[in-house]
């Protein structure tokens, strides 16, 4: 048996599947949804040499049919290896990037890997360049193989898929913001003045991009995401991020959740699982994604080496009413699947929704959920057999319940004024787009007035700097004009003449004074 495998576990977590799509107009930052289920990048910066493999697999029950195993392979190249944890956040960005440029109607994205650190908040440095180049090096050469894993958001159903995750990166833009730099064209500091221009690009696989389009997507706080120090905490954020959706309670099989879902190895015994995740859960606690819990709250024993591992989502959770991998109509499929995960047996849970309104059962699971948030001493000893007890008698909310109201209505504020700021950057991005167009067609004007000898100057100073570059149309030609636009200066209109360019572009030709 491979080291990354596990041999099959039964788990009691039921994902809905999505049924509904994503509004053009929809604002914010994204997360894929089938990115989010699995880990598909190791939890460091360094993969043991010789490794381009791992497996990550778990056992979803289902109820009119037998359970399946959704199993998801990620093989690396000999060459640049498996995804690191930094890889994984770059392929965040890359994301919020195709949201940014085209709210994901167009697989190829051009960008610039100077925006792109700016948007993780990474310094701008070389390391970050290189961290960058090599991150997308290694997600076009790596391959994702979903087994009844990848969930097909237009069939509405799992399926096989196996693909790159980008199917091509072109680079050239880098050279370009060093240039900006050595001819003092920035700050005192040496900063550049602006960004280049996007003009570096690439293309996701179609089957990630066909998963964009058809909406299976999720909010995320890209921020609080940026804000988490640990790889594991990142992945867990994810994670549960995604399951939180109408949940305030979940409960996981604890070997399940952390070598299946956030990537720990499986020769860990429990005790050394625990100790692996206390760091993340803390982390995530002191944000306020998760409500605090003492171990013995945390952690339930079932039998010999089995665990379960229990979360109550925080104020911070972003996920309610965000991800569409969980949005059914209430059936009575996923009304079974709430009452179980909240410690109900199965057969009661299904005379339950088959004896009562699905409305009612609806409204005494968030009264339920209230209450275990408030720690109220109602459902204290025997918190499912309230639950039970509440549906079959029909006991009324309590008084101050209605204060839940009063939150939604201040999520609705919040989601508004995210909304309004998201606006807001999209119309500052369109206007930094239009300026990077005008910014060019100065400059094609200006070199097209320029007599040939001094093209062939620039042209042979460029191919001088970037040696084998000039094999290359597409990318000797941004690199003139840049180079044009650090002689003529940002903000210089092109020459009207062509003796007047020669002296902008060339003031050591300038001919001497007469005495």
């Amino acid at each position: 048996m491979d080291e990354w495998e596990l041999p099959l576990e039964e788990t009691e977590e039921f994902e809905a599947p999505a049924v509904e799509g994503v509004s053009p107009a929809d604002a914010g930052w994204k997360d894929e949804l089938n990115l989010a289920e699995f880990p598909i990048a190791a939890l460091t910066d360094r993969v043991p040499d010789g490794q381009t493999t791992m497996v990550f697999e778990d056992r979803m029950e289902r109820r009119d049919s037998a359970p399946i195993i959704r199993r998801l392979t990620i093989m690396g190249t000999h060459k640049h290896g498996l995804p690191t944890a930094t890889d994984d956040e770059v392929l965040v960005g890359l994301i919020q990037l195709t949201k940014r440029r085209s709210n994901f109607t167009d697989a190829r994205v051009q960008f610039s890997r100077y925006e792109l650190i700016e948007l993780l908040g990474w310094p701008q440095s070389g390391q970050s360049y290189r961290r960058i180049e090599e991150a997308l090096h290694r997600w076009v050469g790596v391959v994702l193989m979903y087994e009844n894993a990848w969930w097909d958001n237009i069939a509405k159903s799992w399926v096989d898929e196996q693909f790159h995750v980008l199917d091509n990166v072109t680079l050239y833009d880098r050279e370009r913001w060093r240039s900006s730099r050595r001819n003092g064209k920035g700050d005192r500091g040496g900063k550049p003045d602006k960004p280049p221009l996007p003009l570096s690009s690439f293309r996701w696989n179609e089957v990630i991009f066909q998963s964009f389009q058809s909406g299976n997507l999720k909010q995320l706080d890209l921020e609080f995401y940026l804000k988490l120090r640990l790889p594991t905490t990142k992945r867990m954020y994810r994670f549960l991020d995604k399951r939180f959706y109408r949940r305030s309670r979940l409960d996981f099989d604890l070997r399940s959740l952390a070598c299946e879902h956030i990537g720990l190895s499986r020769s860990y015994a429990p005790t050394e699982l625990k100790r692996r995740l206390k760091p993340a859960l803390e982390e995530l606690e002191q944000l306020g994604f998760l409500e605090p819990l003492a171990p013995e709250e945390r952690y339930s024993y079932v039998k010999r080496g089995c665990w379960r591992i229990i979360f109550i989502r925080g104020g911070r959770a972003t996920a309610v009413a965000q991800d569409p991998s969980d949005r059914e109509e209430h059936g009575p499929d996923e009304l079974i699947g709430a009452l179980k995960e909240r410690g109900v047996t199965a057969r009661t849970a299904q005379e339950l929704v088959e004896a009562h309104p699905a409305a009612r059962v609806r409204t005494k699971i968030e009264v339920f959920d209230w209450l275990m948030r408030n720690e109220d001493r109602r459902v204290g000893k025997n918190p499912a057999g309230y639950l039970v007890a509440s549906i079959r008698s029909d006991y009324k909310p309590p008084e101050d319940f209605r204060t839940q109201e009063k939150a939604s209505k201040a999520a609705g504020k919040a989601k508004a004024a995210a909304e309004a700021r998201a606006q807001q950057e999209e119309a500052r991005a369109r206007d930094e787009a239009e300026r990077d167009k005008a910014r060019e067609q100065r400059l094609r004007a200006a070199w097209e007035q320029l007599p040939e000898s001094e093209r062939d100057a620039i042209r042979a100073a460029v191919k001088a700097e970037n040696p084998g570059i000039g094999r290359w149309k597409t990318m000797l030609e941004p690199l003139c004009l840049a180079a044009l636009e650090a002689r003529l200066g940002p903000d210089t209109e092109a020459p009207s003449k062509p003796d007047e360019g020669q002296r902008l572009l060339f003031p050591e030709a300038r001919p001497a004074k007469t005495k």
